[in-house]
């Protein structure tokens, strides 16, 4: 059996170089895409990137960030902002960047800038949007930084400022509560002093009733002493006419006459003095009543003045408490305010960020390769190499088993004694060979002429990829055993790649796809077998961690094989009914000539 799959192996390679055209494009295709890509992606530099810019009204900032960006993209100024997006609709530019007019940073409404992005180059989007942002982010970092420090700078300046104006408040409490303690203290003194007046202590009316009196019985001594001395006058001359007219001697008379004019002498006198004393006691009483009269109207003044004092030091009392009301409230507010400044300092003190840079960037993102710094071929090589094998074993193992079925020697290959399996097994080895040779070439061509070291783990590589082979190689035969067209192979076989590549991450991630869409993606053969060489190649991963998608790769590649045996079984029942009737017109003239 084995002689046989080695004859049939041969057989096939001789027919594969018989049609040069067929052979040459599968030998130099995937060379000549591996070339072209190894001269494309064996950098890792920046992607020439041209921005197109308007900018309403040109300043030191805008000028100044645009001069920072054209140290790595190629900067084109446009007079219009319309010029701008039609340039990107052109393909002119690549991404269109306006600023606001008057563009101000930090000020809003004036700070913004606006990207116009062609989405249809959905990769290349990303990647500018990501450079851009970088970019713009680190001029955006150091005016944040800019204004982070004028910020704390100013809450420095109010630290200490309230620093200093704490003992200030302090002072100001303490003098309040002096003020507010004298106040009370004064209260107290005003409090206790009695100004009230007891008016009938001083016995006003008493006086002034005695007054009256004294002025009445000194009127009625007078008018006594008075009446008195008249009498006394009438009786000196009413005994001095008796003394006249009597009989007494000379002598006796004149003695009576003499003592009786001195009598009314004395009796002159005395009401001279009398005269003299009425009119100094009615002076004198009239002083007294004056006196009287002044005391008792100081008594009413005084009382009078007495009655205003108590009024205002009531006034005074009612003041002070006010005073003292306020004085209250100036100390809660005193206190308030000495309760928010030290609220405010201790916010203050409470910032433990105070570094401007590390305000603005409190979470710095450094993001790191998981692996040593590659080329862009690097990366690209497990998803390039895949894609080959995928497509070339589609095409090449259809065409395999499409030249062997239209080759003149089919009848014999089919009179051959040769098992079905010996067919299978010989079709699939020689697709492997030529598979297995172009992944030699295509590794050789890599690792010389490239900077790249395309492989790392080998013997993991070389495993993975003969699984690959594997399975894209089976599916190329049931495409080749289906049809019996070499086009209509062809066709199939690039549908199917197709159709592996378009629910693939190659263009757009497999995390935007719906989540059911996105799960079934997952199990794609291209998507797993470009995953377990990307992480076998450029990961380094160990096999316990690739053995579920290895197995999966291995039932794959079980379930195909069951399914190309059965259809090439099918398929050949029904090549030998086709074959015999072409043969019958044959074999017909050929026993007319027996």
């Amino acid at each position: 059996m084995i002689k046989d799959i080695f004859e049939l192996v041969r057989k096939n390679l001789k027919n594969l170089i018989r049609a040069k055209t067929g052979s040459l494009i599968v030998i130099l295709g995937p060379l000549i895409v591996i070339f072209l890509a190894g001269m494309a992606f064996d950098n890792s530099n920046m992607y020439a990137v041209k921005i197109g810019t308007h900018i309403p009204k040109a300043d030191t900032t805008t000028t100044s960030l645009l001069e920072q960006l054209k140290g790595d993209f190629k900067i084109i100024e446009y007079n219009k902002q319309e010029e701008c997006i039609d340039a990107i609709k052109n393909s002119d530019i690549n991404t269109c960047m306006l600023f606001d007019e008057n563009f101000t940073i930090g000020l809003p409404n004036k700070n913004q800038i606006t990207f116009y992005v062609d989405y249809s180059r959905i990769n290349l989007v990303w990647t500018i949007m990501q450079t851009m942002t970088k970019e713009v982010g680190q001029r955006s970092l150091q005016v944040g930084q800019n204004l982070t420090k004028i910020i704390l700078d100013t809450l420095d300046y109010t630290h200490n400022k309230i620093g200093e104006q704490r003992k200030v408040m302090v002072k100001l409490a303490t003098e309040n509560e002096l003020i507010r303690q004298n106040s009370q203290e004064l209260i107290a003194e005003l409090s206790d002093i009695d100004l009230t007046m007891d008016e009938e202590g001083f016995q006003i009316p008493e006086l002034t009733s005695s007054r009256t009196q004294v002025k009445q019985w000194m009127e009625n001594a007078l008018s006594v002493g008075e009446k008195g001395l008249s009498k006394a006058s009438s009786f000196v001359s009413a005994a001095n006419s008796i003394v006249s007219s009597s009989t007494a001697s000379s002598e006796t008379k004149d003695q009576l006459q003499t003592a009786m004019a001195s009598t009314v002498d004395e009796i002159n006198k005395l009401k001279a003095e009398m005269s003299e004393t009425k009119d100094l006691t009615k002076t004198a009483f009239i002083d007294f009543d004056q006196q009287v009269g002044a005391v008792t109207q100081a008594i009413a003044s005084t009382k009078d003045t007495l009655n205003k004092a108590e009024t205002s030091r009531q006034m005074s009392v009612r003041i002070l408490q006010a005073i003292n009301e306020l004085l209250d409230k100036s100390l809660l507010s005193v206190s308030e305010v000495q309760k928010a400044f030290d609220d405010i300092d201790n916010k203050i003190n409470a910032i433990e960020i105070k570094d401007p840079e590390a305000i603005t960037q409190p979470i710095v993102t450094v993001i790191k390769p998981i692996t040593q710094e590659k080329t862009y071929l690097s990366y690209l090589f497990p998803v390039l190499i895949v894609l080959i094998i995928m497509f070339t074993a589609l095409l090449i193992t259809p065409t395999l088993i499409l030249l062997d079925k239209h080759s003149p020697a089919v009848f014999r290959t089919y009179m051959t004694p040769v098992t079905d399996t010996s067919y299978v097994i010989a079709n699939f080895l020689t697709a492997s060979i030529i598979l297995f040779l172009q992944v030699i070439i295509i590794l050789g061509i890599a690792s010389v002429f490239f900077s790249t070291q395309i492989m790392t783990n080998i013997p993991a590589a070389i495993l993975l990829l003969l699984i690959i082979n594997s399975l894209f190689i089976l599916i190329g035969m049931i495409v080749g055993y289906s049809f019996d067209s070499e086009e209509t192979a062809t066709l199939a076989g690039v549908s199917i790649g197709a159709v592996f590549l378009f629910i693939s991450d190659v263009i757009i991630p497999i995390e935007s796809m719906p989540e059911a869409f996105a799960y079934i993606a997952s199990f794609n053969p291209y998507v797993l077998g470009s995953s377990l060489l990307r992480r076998a190649i450029i990961y380094d991963a160990a096999w316990r961690t690739i053995l579920t998608d290895v197995l999966t790769m291995i039932g794959y590649i079980a379930a195909l094989t069951l399914l190309a045996v059965g259809v090439y079984m099918l398929t050949r029942r029904y090549s030998l009914q086709k074959l015999a009737k072409k043969l019958t017109p044959v074999f017909v003239i050929f026993r007319k000539k027996k």
